[in-house]
């Protein structure tokens, strides 16, 4: 830069020697611009010679420091690659090993399940710290939920689902400071009411209470909080159970911040109400009859049916029953109703009152089909007795000596109407019985008056079956005759 600048400085010398020579008219002044001159080009030579000299030099200076740089960077990036080999050989030895990983629910519930690292992911992010994020893949050894479920086909390399759209689990990832140590399971501590997980015949494991423990077989019987009423106690071997115990997080360190002791208050509420139960009562089963904008409303919200209220699912599981009080009394003659009622807590309960109401309203419609069935009315009396064609037992409908006064033309003609009438009065059969499966409540009025119906055109059938029965007997006693007088 300070050649640069003193060529500059020159050649602007030499512009003003040059105007001051075409300006000058004195011939001694002109002698000494003309020297002048002469000078300052051989000036601006000499400096234009030593910057060409020096731009080589400063040119392989520059080289040299971009080597050093490059060098210097070979030798970081090389340090960094051993540093992660190092790194990655010590994560490697952590293959195949339990821990407890965490889990977040669809809700937003984050909990501490058992788990088993499967594999290292091969990326690794590098903060700006500098410090490197590995994350391990594990499945989780007792999955209370169907997501957390290691999917068989998955496991054989065979599943054609992705981790996202199949229904199993393809694995979690984690990251590598998520993770907290496995605490194997105490089986000593097993006693009476012992919160447990009890492994299911469809792999998840379930929520339950110890009733009693036989350590000489290692065979607990377990109660189960959500299972159903046969199903609700069942003995399982130790290895199908996994203790849980709510002294765990405070009895090694008793100085832990009342921040752990939340957190681990919140993870074992949320694990209880985490777990699938079945309600005593349907959740809102009044919405069949309606769109269901409520359900729908709450499963956006990230509520899970089954599960309790609030974001860490603590809220209360079953809805609040409606009671309906008798009117116009105090609370302590609603009290002496319950214990004259053996202490029955659904007296007063809305629904089980509208249940109650409604087997009454069914017996007083049963009574009432019963009655209208038993009921004659004057037209049911004439179309029985009077229209009625009667079934003579062991007679013909027709009498033998009106046959025998027919001739065998007409026998035939007749013979051929009761065809036609058998088979429009199997069509008419046929009618009343699609009716009847139509209306197949035997309460109702109308299914009483289709059966009498269909008892009607039955015996009406066999009537006009009887009169054919008769005609071809007749015919073929005629042909007999005829045959023997040929003879």
């Amino acid at each position: 830069m300070f050649n640069v600048s003193r060529m500059e400085q020159y050649e602007i010398q030499l512009l003003t020697v040059e105007q001051s020579l075409s300006a000058s008219q004195n011939e001694s002044e002109r002698l000494e611009l003309l020297a002048l001159k002469e000078n300052l080009i051989e000036l601006i030579a000499l400096t234009q010679f030593s910057k060409d000299e020096e731009q080589p030099c400063e040119n392989s200076r520059k080289k040299n420091e971009i080597d050093e740089e490059f060098k210097q960077f070979m030798n970081e990036m090389q340090e960094i690659d051993d540093g992660l080999k190092k790194l990655k050989e010590g994560y490697q030895n952590m293959v195949g090993e339990k821990c407890s990983a965490p889990h977040k629910h669809a809700w937003g519930a984050v909990e501490y399940h058992n788990a088993i690292i499967c594999s290292i992911e091969k990326e690794a992010p590098i903060d700006v710290d500098g410090n490197v994020d590995v994350k391990f893949r594990i499945l989780f050894t007792n999955p209370t939920h169907k997501e957390m479920l290691p999917c068989s086909y998955f496991l054989e390399g065979e599943c054609r689902f992705d981790s996202e759209n199949c229904h199993y689990s393809h694995g979690e990832v984690v990251s590598a400071s998520a993770l907290r140590e496995y605490t194997e399971p105490d089986f000593s501590r097993l006693s009476r009411n012992c919160v447990v997980l009890a492994k299911m015949e469809d792999g998840l494991w379930q929520r339950g209470r110890v009733l009693c423990a036989n350590f000489v077989e290692k065979e607990c019987r377990v109660r189960l909080d959500n299972a159903k009423r046969e199903h609700k106690e069942q003995d399982l071997k130790f290895e199908n159970l996994l203790p849980i115990y709510e002294d765990d997080t405070s009895s090694d360190d008793a100085d832990s911040d009342a921040g752990d002791t939340s957190q681990f208050y919140d993870s074992y509420i949320s694990l209880n109400n985490a777990l699938t139960y079945e309600l005593s009562q349907p959740l809102g089963a009044w919405e069949k009859h309606t769109r269901g904008i409520g359900s729908k409303i709450m499963a956006k919200m990230g509520y899970i049916y089954g599960s309790g209220l609030g974001t860490n699912g603590r809220g209360i599981i079953t809805p609040v029953s409606a009671l309906i009080l008798p009117p116009g009394r105090s609370l302590d003659h609603c009290m002496d109703l319950r214990e004259a009622a053996n202490g029955d807590k659904d007296l007063f309960d809305a629904e089980k009152k509208m249940e109650r109401e409604q087997k009454k309203q069914l017996a007083m419609s049963a009574k009432v089909c019963e009655k209208a069935a038993k009921r004659v009315d004057v037209f049911s009396f004439i179309n029985d007795n009077v229209l009625a064609l009667p079934t003579p037992k062991g007679k013909s409908a027709i009498p033998k000596k009106s046959l025998q006064s027919h001739t065998s033309k007409s026998l035939n003609v007749e013979s051929v109407k009761v065809a036609d009438d058998i088979r429009r009065k199997e069509r008419e059969i046929l009618e009343v019985e699609k009716s009847l499966k139509r209306n197949a409540d035997e309460k109702s009025e109308i299914c009483c008056r289709l059966k009498q119906k269909l008892e009607a055109k039955k015996i009406e059938l066999n009537v006009l079956k009887e009169e054919q029965k008769c005609l071809s007997k007749e015919q073929s006693t005629r042909k007999t005759k005829e045959k023997l007088c040929i003879f």
